[in-house]
């Protein structure tokens, strides 16, 4: 049986910051080692205003960054929080600080903000980085050659499949990592690549492909995170569940050089890690991830599908949750796994999936099968949540709507007002300033919502172009970014 890690006593707002920074003795700007057959990176740039294109380059100088405004991962945090607690309460509607020049193709992982510049990254490979004072290019790095949408056995992103998944900064070392699908030859790969984000340079490219995986069955979109020296990087499959797919956790040494580790889910197919908002990471970086249906079904030993599952800094499998029904779950394609475990405060952990019931569970304890503190019916929901003490708010994605959830006293919950988006779909929310913020990507329009009383208080429109599926936008500083398929566009 796994080990039930008793470690009471956690600090989760701590390890909010600790975990971005943890291990990062290792981390080192060593000469580049490439992927082997793995296409070069090259540095791109445009004149102010002009397209991105992927053979030109201009460095403009880096802003003096607002102290402390920095949103370095998805949701802020490795708790998975979503929640900017640094801004003041906003006080009026934002407007439009900038709109970026064109990219060349859609982002479909979240904005990072960092020392006064934007990085988002592209389905074409391309990672860029943006003034955040007016949007200009500061520099482009195109990493690889994508892979065609028609080389996948399913999916549903065209024309190509690149940088899905959110990238990650270590601060402490100046890193920038991005993970890629990419195509050499006629071969599908996944790869990951360093950048120094003061030179822009690639410092290394590690191939993660694991032993005896079918490539092109494996889909990078859980958000990258990092732990003890390492990246952790998750995979789950494609859209539409086709081929031999796993669920993997593969974690890359910061330097760029040493052994990779790699847990793959324990299921004979599926399992997958996918959750857009991505891994969790605890202050002792410890690693938790949450899973999609597996193979098993009612009467068979269970298969750690729709489980969260604690991972060691060397992802040794500590513990696990789940549900009672995981069984029909897997049936019912209940993916316990589409959005990531939330660390509250007080060593506790929320988890709701596509099934409708979220789930309180004890993080230093995850109790098994049935192990919850609690649990309430509230909705189908994917991508990312939100935190902001007391509360948890739930896109809602089927419904179009946003659920609060009051968590406490003690081991309860309970539901609070629920939010309808005015055109009809909800994204994922973030935090900032006493308002909630979630996209409706159909129409284009990003709303605010004032977290005590559900009302809409703020309406903007996008320039972005449509974003995808489960955008969340990023906050730092007092400035919003939202990033789409052409545009990336700032408010303030």
């Amino acid at each position: 049986m796994p080990d039930m890690g008793h470690r009471r006593g956690r600090l989760w707002r701590a390890a909010m910051m600790a975990s971005l920074v943890t291990g990062c003795a290792a981390c080192t700007t060593s000469s580049p080692s490439s992927r082997a057959g793995t296409p070069q990176a090259s540095t791109t740039s445009v004149e102010p205003g002009s397209s991105i294109s992927a053979s030109s380059t201009k460095t403009t100088p880096t802003p003096t960054p607002t102290a402390g405004a920095a949103w370095l991962t998805y949701g802020g945090s490795f708790a998975r929080t979503s929640l900017d607690s640094t801004d003041p309460t906003f006080g009026h509607k934002p407007t439009t600080a900038w709109t970026s020049p064109s990219l060349d193709g859609p982002v479909y992982g979240e904005p990072l903000i960092y020392k006064g510049q934007v990085f988002v990254a592209t389905q074409n490979d391309t990672v860029y980085a943006l003034s955040a004072a007016d949007g200009t290019l500061a520099w482009s790095d195109h990493l690889a050659s994508p892979v065609p949408a028609g080389a996948l056995p399913c999916g549903d992103i065209t024309p190509t499949v690149g940088i899905t998944s959110t990238m990650v900064i270590d601060p402490t070392s100046g890193k920038l990592f991005a993970s890629a699908a990419v195509l050499s030859g006629s071969s599908v790969g996944h790869a990951v690549y360093s950048i120094d984000i003061a030179t822009h340079r690639v410092l290394w490219t590690r191939d993660v492909d694991q032993p005896g995986w079918a490539a092109r069955g494996q889909l990078q979109r859980v958000g990258l995170a990092l732990s003890a020296g390492h990246v952790i990087v998750g995979f789950g499959g494609n859209y539409g569940d086709c081929g031999n797919y796993h669920g993997w956790v593969v974690g890359v040494p910061e330097s760029g050089t040493g052994s990779l580790l790699a847990y793959e889910v324990p299921t004979a197919r599926e399992g997958a890690i996918w959750a857009p908002a991505g891994v969790t990471v605890d202050a002792s970086g410890n690693v938790f991830v949450v899973t999609g249906n597996g193979a098993a079904g009612a009467g068979q030993r269970f298969d750690h599908g729709n489980a969260v599952i604690e991972l060691s800094p060397t992802l040794a499998e500590r513990q696990f949750f789940a549900p009672t029904n995981w069984a029909q779950d897997n049936a019912d394609d209940g993916d316990l796994g589409s959005t990531a475990a939330i660390l509250l405060d007080n060593s506790r952990m929320f988890i709701i999936g596509k099934q409708q019931t979220a789930y309180l569970l004890d993080a230093t304890k995850l109790g098994g099968i049935g192990g919850q503190l609690a649990s309430i019916n509230v909705c189908n929901s994917r991508g990312g949540n939100a935190y902001q003490s007391p509360d948890v708010y739930v896109v809602c994605t089927s419904g179009g709507t946003i659920a609060q959830v009051r968590v406490g006293p003690g081991a309860t919950m309970a539901r609070g007002w629920t939010w309808t988006s005015p055109t009809g779909e909800a994204g994922s929310p973030t935090i900032a300033g006493g308002v909630l913020w979630t996209l409706d990507v159909s129409s284009s329009r990003l709303y605010g919502v004032d977290t005590s009383t559900g009302a809409t208080r703020y309406t903007l429109r996008l320039t972005t172009g449509t974003p995808p599926h489960f955008a969340a936008p990023s906050i730092a500083g007092g400035m919003l970014v939202v990033a789409g398929a052409s545009h990336v566009e700032a408010f303030r």
